[in-house]
C-alpha cells in the first residue's frame, strides 16, 4: 500500500510545485492596472452609459497626457535645481517655475472634472458633486481593521 502511496504523493507535489513556480514567475495578479480601477469607479458609481464611457475615457487620455507632460516640465525645473550646487542660479525663479507649474496641474484637474461633469445625466450630477465632495474632504476616518479607534489628535 504504501509503495503505490508513495509516487502518486510525489506526483502530486511535482504538480503543485509547477503551478506554483507558474504563478511566482507570471505574477498574474501585478498585472492588473489600479488606473483602470479609478477609471471604473467613476463609471460604475455613476452608472455611465456607453456613449458617457466613451466621452469619459476620451476625456481621462487627454487628461492624462497633460498631466504627463507638466509632470515632465517640473521634473525637469527640479533637477535643473537639485543640480545647481556651487553655481550661481536664482533659486527663487526656479521655485517660482516649479510652483506655476503645480498650479497647472490644479487647474487641469479641476477642468477636467468640468468636462467629466459636463458629460451627466440631471440625474448623475449629485452623485458626482458627493464623489468629488467626499474625494476633497478626504473621506471619513474609518477605524483600523483591528476596530480599535485611533489615539485622538493632540
Amino acid at each position: 500500500m504504501k509503495s503505490k502511496l508513495l509516487p502518486i504523493t510525489l506526483l502530486f507535489l511535482i504538480l503543485l510545485n509547477g503551478v506554483l513556480i507558474f504563478i511566482l514567475l507570471k505574477k498574474p495578479h501585478e498585472k492588473l492596472k489600479p488606473n483602470h480601477t479609478q477609471r471604473n469607479f467613476l463609471t460604475e458609481k455613476l452608472q455611465f452609459s456607453e456613449i458617457q464611457e466613451e466621452k469619459f475615457l476620451e476625456l481621462d487620455r487627454q487628461h492624462k497626457t497633460k498631466m504627463e507632460q507638466i509632470d515632465h516640465k517640473i521634473r525637469n525645473q527640479k533637477d535643473i535645481l537639485f543640480n545647481s550646487f556651487g553655481k550661481q542660479i536664482n533659486i527663487d525663479s526656479l521655485a517660482s517655475i516649479t510652483g506655476k507649474l503645480e498650479m497647472q496641474k490644479d487647474v487641469e484637474v479641476f477642468k477636467f472634472f468640468s468636462k467629466v461633469r459636463n458629460i451627466c445625466k440631471p440625474e448623475q450630477l449629485k452623485k458626482f458633486d458627493e464623489i468629488i465632495n467626499k474625494a476633497i474632504k478626504g473621506g471619513k476616518q474609518r477605524p483600523p481593521r483591528d476596530h480599535k479607534m485611533p489615539p485622538p489628535p493632540r
